[in-house]
């Protein structure tokens, strides 16, 4: 049943994760090769890297959105969604990729007047990204698009019980369990309740 669930789940959802995070993680370089000027060069080429690999990554990412999305069964309110989703995702591409091919030419002569225009472009394309992937969630999550009804798995499922009645049985073996654990007095008798008895002893025996 989980090998069958998996199979079925699009390609679009499984590895549009992978860009947003290696985008996101170019943009962080970007604002640290900023703060620290020592170790600029260093930032700047993981940067590069980052953001070859998260391009790369996106444009997978939108072909496999465009071709799923002419089977995603859909509503008008999804459909609204789903094409804001897609021009946003067209925007920050396209913004992503033209500032790699700008690090990449420009990367050794790149003052800094125009670095930091490169990562304002960045923090602002990063903004778009996340917005866009809030309404991708927002999609399967509250609108349920593209997702496979739980009920139609569980009930093919050898799985039936009721939690009511577990919920009784629970409290009836902490019942059960509280009488057999009820703790007993064994402390040793009060030495006047024992000066008492013997009293009583000894006017029995004078009465004798």
């Amino acid at each position: 049943m989980y090998l069958k669930t998996c199979i079925m789940i699009p390609l679009h959802p499984k590895i549009v994760h992978f860009p947003v995070a290696l985008l996101i993680t170019a943009t962080v370089f970007g604002i640290l090769a900023l703060v620290f000027k020592s170790k600029r060069n260093i930032f700047k080429e993981v940067l590069i890297w980052n953001l070859a690999l998260g391009v790369a990554g996106t444009i997978v990412a939108i072909i496999s959105g465009l071709l799923e999305e002419k089977n995603l069964l859909h509503n008008d309110t999804i459909h609204s969604i789903m094409e804001t989703h897609e021009l946003l995702g067209f925007i920050f591409s396209g913004i992503f990729f033209a500032l790699l091919i700008w690090m990449i030419v420009r990367k050794l002569k790149m003052k800094t007047p125009e670095f930091v225009s490169v990562v304002v472009l960045l923090i602002f394309s990063s903004v778009l990204l996340g917005y866009s992937a809030h309404l991708g969630g927002k999609m399967v999550y509250k609108e349920g698009a593209g997702v496979i009804p739980m009920e139609s798995n569980i009930s093919h499922e050898e799985h039936d019980h009721n939690h009511a009645d577990e919920e009784k049985d629970s409290n009836s073996e902490h019942a059960v369990n509280d009488t057999t654990n009820t703790p007993h007095d064994h402390s040793p008798q009060p030495k006047e309740d024992a000066e008492d008895t013997d009293h009583e002893h000894d006017h029995d025996s004078h009465d004798h």
